[in-house]
This record gives structure tokens, C-alpha cells and sequence, in this order.
């Protein structure tokens, strides 16, 4: 089965109009884990700023990574950014956020569909690390303390590995993946309220892999299509995941469902984050320990 995934890398993008993370740690967690995703061994299209590109370029190349496929792309340059970016304008105090990069994912996804592709996905290129896996998925858990620049908080080999996406595929088979958190960081009242529906959610999709069996695909993006442009015209910019959830509810036939309860996990280094908290939690990680 012919599988390929997409991502991006973007650093820099401080302040107006897309507000993105301004901590070191962000990078380091950026270029360490694509450096573990590659260990999948699947073709990745990396798109990044040419702000990054040497840089980026360099650090694969010092890690031997030779099945990224790194193109630039400038975050203006995608699909209705710009229009985003007149709206944030318009609405100076209202959308703070890197919500650009959030629709740029499906555009880009539209943008890689092939016609002899059995599977596409997006994936985070920022997922392996260490806030969302316990220790014993890395086999160099032990070296993993200290700042953000050791490379060893992102070596989750026992998440991503030759297996990952083939386990995923046989989970998925011929739908797409939706993996839904019951803690809401999407208001679901503006996200009915600007989509003109009534539903009632249980759980909302997180976009960290985002996709699946290709038959589904071209719906999915007709919708989000058509969902973008209500936002547009209503001048209301809504999170990528939130208009993913309502896609989902809209169309449960098409999607395969894993719910979550927390990020957190056993190995999480907060005193209040304690086997009784997670007791009656279902975390992130339990998805790919699952499959």
C-alpha cells in the first residue's frame, strides 16, 4: 500500500498576522522529532519558510535523513491566507493565532493527493516528544533530561518506527482517521453558531495526523472547502480542528474513531498528574499502543 505523508516547518512567524511560538524549545522539538519521523521510512513532503530552509536543510543532512523532501513555501503563499490575513485586520484583537497554519494542512493534503496513492496523511511534525509519550517508548529515555536541544527527548522509536503507518493503515482500512479529544479547546457553541448547525459534541478532533484511505479524501476536502468559505464571508476564522469536527459529525461513515480524555501520560513530570488523575483516563499515547 502506497502511503505518504505531509507536514511543515514553521519558525520565526512572530507577532502580526500569524502570532506563532517564539521559544528555542519550539524549534528544537520542530527539527528533532521530523529527524524521528523520517525513521518511519516513508516519503515525507516537508514544506518550511525560506527564512528556515538552510538551516533545516543542514540538520537533515547531519542526521543522514534522506526521505524528507523539503520545499519551501511562504505561509502567505497558501490558500486563503491572505483573505485570513485582511480578516485579522479587520478584527485587530480578535484572532491571535496562527489559524493560517491550521487550513494550510488540508490545502496541502489537496496539493499531494496522487493518483496512484493508496493512503495520505498529514502528521505534526512536532509529535514525537516528550510532553505526549511515556519513557519506555524511547529507547533513549535514559538520556533524555536536560533543555529542549537534547536530541534525545524526541527519539520515540517505540511510537514511530517501519511499523507505525502500518498499523495505522490496517486500523484505519478504507476511512479516514479521527482522533477526538473529550477536553474541549474549541468553543462548540461559535463553532455551531458560525456553521449553522445544532450538534452536539462529545468530543473534538485534534489535527496532529490528519487523513487516511484516499477513496475519502476528496469529500473531505470539499467540505472543509466549503466551510472555510463560511468563515470567510462571516468574517469569523474558526481553528482547523473545529471545522475537522464537524466534518467528522457530519460524516461518521467516513471516519474510524479513537477518544481520548488527556494528553498527559504516567511519565508526565507534574506532581498533580498522578495514577488516580489517569486512572479513569484514556491518554493520547493509548491510541498507538493500542494498534
Amino acid at each position: 500500500m502506497k502511503t505518504k505523508i505531509v507536514t511543515f516547518v514553521y519558525f520565526g512567524i512572530f507577532d502580526f498576522p500569524f502570532y506563532g511560538h517564539r521559544v528555542q524549545a519550539r524549534w528544537d522539538r520542530y527539527k528533532n522529532s521530523l529527524v524521528q519521523l523520517s525513521e518511519m521510512g516513508l516519503p515525507i513532503i516537508c514544506y518550511c519558510g525560506n527564512n528556515i530552509y538552510p538551516e533545516l536543510k543542514k540538520y537533515l543532512e547531519l542526521n543522514n535523513v534522506n526521505n524528507v523532501d523539503l520545499r519551501i513555501r511562504e505561509l502567505d503563499d497558501f490558500r486563503h491566507s491572505k483573505s485570513m490575513i485582511n480578516i485579522k485586520e479587520n478584527h485587530p484583537e480578535k484572532f491571535k493565532f496562527y489559524l493560517e497554519v491550521g487550513w494550510a494542512k488540508i490545502a496541502l493534503m489537496e496539493e499531494e493527493m496522487e493518483d496512484d496513492l493508496d493512503y495520505l496523511y498529514w502528521v505534526d511534525v512536532g509529535l514525537s516528544h516528550i510532553g505526549l509519550f511515556p519513557h519506555r517508548f524511547n529507547s533513549n529515555g535514559d538520556k533524555s533530561a536536560g533543555t529542549s536541544s537534547n536530541k534525545y527527548r524526541y527519539t520515540y522509536d517505540g511510537i514511530f518506527n517501519t511499523d507505525t503507518f502500518k498499523k495505522i493503515n490496517n486500523w484505519v482500512g478504507d476511512k479516514l482517521i479521527n482522533l477526538t479529544n473529550t477536553q474541549f479547546f474549541h468553543d462548540a457553541t461559535t463553532l455551531n453558531n458560525t456553521l449553522d448547525k445544532k450538534h452536539k459534541y462529545k468530543s473534538l478532533t485534534v489535527g496532529g495526523i490528519i487523513g487516511g484511505h484516499v477513496s475519502k479524501l476528496p469529500n473531505f476536502f470539499k467540505s472543509f472547502e466549503e466551510y472555510s468559505q463560511v468563515c470567510l464571508e462571516k468574517e469569523y476564522l474558526l481553528n482547523h480542528e473545529a471545522m475537522m469536527s464537524t466534518i467528522a459529525y457530519d460524516n461518521p461513515d467516513d471516519y474510524k474513531t479513537f477518544v481520548f480524555d488527556t494528553w498527559y501520560h504516567d511519565d508526565t513530570p507534574d506532581k498533580h498528574i498522578t495514577k488516580e488523575f489517569l486512572s479513569n483516563k484514556k491518554s493520547f499515547y493509548r491510541f498507538f499502543e493500542e494498534i
